[in-house]
């Protein structure tokens, strides 16, 4: 299921138009001395504050103008450029990617061909190895990388942003190695800033049902349905609530997950993209910069009020264009994961599966420290995403109440 690290941007925002041209990245090189180095050789002067790209994308995301610093990314792209001005930029997009959108990194990679990492390298070969089915070996190059980059934390500015991705593809490796308890441990370092979140957490409720952690496979699912993401879950994380609720004997639970996916059926079929965009970091990020209104520190002489109504329409289209790709296949396995769920609540558990009598005690998970909140809290702080789990019994050696008269 886990054989390749998640295809990191999505296309929606490729509809970023590759700007015509665009100059190549100059990288400085050093010359070798001649015989002629002794005379003065003119030099071509530096690039002063007002025409210095970087510079200028700086002094956008600073005013908060992100639907500006977007806009102006675009632009700078086909602007000639040395290499030390594309590497300012880079950061710079690395850095407020989650208020301008994740998709302008690799937009702006694709300016300069040689402008991969050592980390990007080396994931593409983990990438190559999962797929190899080679899962030990990936898991070994990803966990090298990360230990490098943890070492460069101090000195490197761009190591704490590329960590997650490493930590991530050390997480689906030891899935795919069958390491379900370890593939645990790691995707609990990941923090919740991390643009992928949601697909962390997908992945962890995989890992914990498989490895029968039955508390942190629910409790993922809780984290799932964070303030921070839409109140829905995928399909495939209702199938697994409808599983492990069966086993556990919660029929109330049970009615309220099928309550849940008929609620999010129908406004799947009448069309309401609000709720859809805000299952994933990226889509609900251009969500965002396309209902930005306009404010007085918006810089609007470098970018002005008709390129920015453009680019909010450019962003509207391009959401609504892959939400109606995608809400065909959604509303197919919300179909199939109700048939299983109703299939669920006619069947007897003990003909069909076997019950889970007793979930791990409080105590010993206080031991693992994990912060432990109630599943339904009203309130959500971001660094408790990913800690929750289940806090209940499984009914299953409860007697039923009599409630004939």
């Amino acid at each position: 299921m886990m054989n390749s690290r998640l295809v990191l941007f999505f296309a929606v925002c490729l509809s970023l138009p590759v700007a015509q041209a665009a100059q190549p990245v100059k990288k400085q090189v050093a010359r070798p001395a001649s015989a002629t180095a002794a005379r003065p050789v003119p030099r071509k002067a530096a690039p002063t504050v007002k025409n210095n790209p970087a510079v200028q994308a700086r002094r956008l995301a600073m005013l908060k103008d992100y639907l500006g610093f977007r806009i102006y990314i675009r632009k700078a792209y086909s602007m000639p450029l040395r290499y030390v001005e594309w590497y300012d930029i880079k950061n710079l997009i690395s850095a407020f990617a989650g208020k301008a959108g994740f998709d302008l990194i690799p937009f702006w990679n694709a300016r300069n061909s040689g402008g991969k990492s050592e980390a990007d390298f080396a994931l593409d070969q983990v990438d190559s190895l999962m797929l190899g089915g080679k899962f030990e070996e990936a898991f070994e190059v990803a966990q090298k990388v990360a230990q490098k980059l943890k070492s460069l934390e101090k000195t490197r500015y761009d190591s704490k942003w590329q960590i997650p991705y490493v930590y991530h593809s050390m997480g689906r490796a030891l899935y795919g190695a069958r390491r379900y308890d370890d593939a645990l441990t790691v995707y609990q370092w990941i923090a919740p800033n991390y643009p992928f979140f949601r697909q962390v957490l997908f992945e962890k409720m995989w890992a914990a049902f498989k490895a029968g952690r039955v508390e942190l496979a629910l409790g993922a699912i809780a984290s799932q349905r964070s303030s921070y993401f839409s109140k829905y879950l995928t399909p495939e994380a209702y199938l697994i609530q409808t599983y492990l609720y069966k086993r556990l004997c919660r029929e109330e639970d049970l009615s309220q997950v099928i309550a849940e996916m008929k609620e999010y059926e129908a406004l799947l079929t009448k069309g309401d993209v609000k709720d859809w965009v805000s299952n994933d970091a990226n889509t609900l990020t251009l969500w965002h910069l396309a209902q930005t209104k306009p404010k007085e520190t918006d810089d609007n002489r470098r970018i002005t009020p008709s390129e920015r109504q453009r680019e909010q329409n450019e962003i509207k289209e391009a959401l609504n264009q892959a939400y109606q790709r995608q809400k065909p296949k959604i509303l197919r396995d919300l179909k199939t994961a109700l048939a299983y769920a109703h299939l669920a609540k006619v069947t007897d558990t003990k003909d069909v599966l076997k019950p889970i009598r007793q979930l791990t005690s409080r105590d010993e998970l206080l031991k693992q420290d994990l912060e432990i909140w109630p599943a339904d809290s009203s309130e959500e702080w971001m660094d408790e995403m990913g800690k929750h789990v289940l806090i209940g019994d499984s009914l299953c050696n409860k007697p039923k109440e009599n409630t004939s008269k």
